[in-house]
């Protein structure tokens, strides 16, 4: 199929996008934001409501994430900037400094983008701006959130089964809704109820899929896990599902969950990107001798938005 001219200043268009993260492979097609603008909202009084940890400098800030983007592009990855896909809501783009995270916004699958309603008010309208840059580069909306239903975001493990954690960004409204468009794609839901605490605010920071055999996760977190199917649910122990699906569990410490230690991007099966700071050096290794490869990014200016390599990126593509 041909590009057509587009009707928008930045004169991209693409006809059709090919999409789908749910299939475990080389990571493609991302889209990033550079939060050049709004940044400046952030400052002593504020940044908790904006669910920072604290203020950023925003030239370093900037300038780390223009290094990761660098490092995707030289994996052969194409990034997408949101910015370049958005003019109806361009204003919202100065004033929404966690739009940085796109990881949470929106979850791409072979059917289309979940896009998330955000918890906190820090962060609303986020989705309004994600799902004009998304239907701007033809990517079909899968699933979307009412007034109320809150929900940031799921972990599709392959094409059939998909892990969501309750955590203090997403409530039973949310979770429901998710439920009953998900099950029409995906044969079984991994649902996880973990601790109300910022630590754990969505299901990458507890668990994180290093390749189709092997994951890192934090089990102290999972205090109930059910298995939910169109035909009912069932309880079960993480641990002992995951085991009997073959794949192995490294289990991290609390220091290295708190430092993002589940929140890595993998390039591909047993390559990821991930802080320097994240995982001890005994993790490293245990790593290493199962032959995984670390693509390791340093952050300091990124810090202060708490967030990690993978929340950063919205994924759109694994081919």
């Amino acid at each position: 199929m041909g590009i057509k001219e587009c009707r928008f200043s930045y004169r991209v268009c693409i006809n059709m996008m090919e999409l789908g993260t749910e299939n475990f492979k080389r990571l493609r097609k991302v889209m990033l934001h550079n939060p050049k603008e709004s940044l400046r909202f952030i400052n002593e009084k504020n940044y908790a409501k904006y669910l920072f940890d604290g203020v950023p400098n925003i030239d370093k800030f900037c300038k780390e994430h223009e290094d990761y983007k660098r490092l995707l592009e030289e994996q052969g990855i194409k990034t997408f900037e949101l910015s370049n896909f958005v003019r109806i809501n361009k204003d919202l783009l100065s004033r929404l400094p966690n739009l940085a995270f796109m990881n949470d916004i929106a979850v791409v699958i072979s059917k289309g983008a979940v896009i998330s309603n955000m918890a906190f008010c820090g962060r609303k309208n986020e989705d309004i701006v994600v799902k004009e840059a998304l239907t701007n580069m033809r990517i079909p909306i899968f699933a979307e959130f009412e007034e109320g239903e809150f929900f940031e975001g799921f972990l599709p493990l392959s094409k059939r089964i998909a892990l969501v954690a309750n955590t203090e960004r997403y409530n039973d409204l949310g979770i429901n809704r998710f439920y009953g468009r998900a099950l029409t794609f995906f044969e079984e839901i991994i649902s996880v109820q973990v601790p109300q605490e910022r630590r754990f605010m969505h299901p990458d920071t507890i668990f994180g899929s290093v390749k189709k055999d092997l994951a890192l996760v934090y089990l102290p977190a999972f205090q109930h896990t059910e298995i939910i199917k169109k035909d009912g649910k069932c309880v079960v122990d993480f641990e002992e599902y995951m085991n009997e699906k073959g794949i192995e569990l490294i289990n991290i410490t609390s220091d290295e969950q708190r430092n993002w230690g589940c929140t890595f991007l993998p390039l591909e099966p047993g390559v990821i990107f991930h802080y320097d700071i994240a995982l001890s050096s005994k993790t490293k290794s245990i790593l290493r001798r199962k032959n995984v490869e670390i693509i390791e990014f340093s952050p300091k200016a990124l810090l202060p938005g708490g967030g990690s390599l993978r929340c950063l990126t919205l994924q759109i593509l694994r081919k």
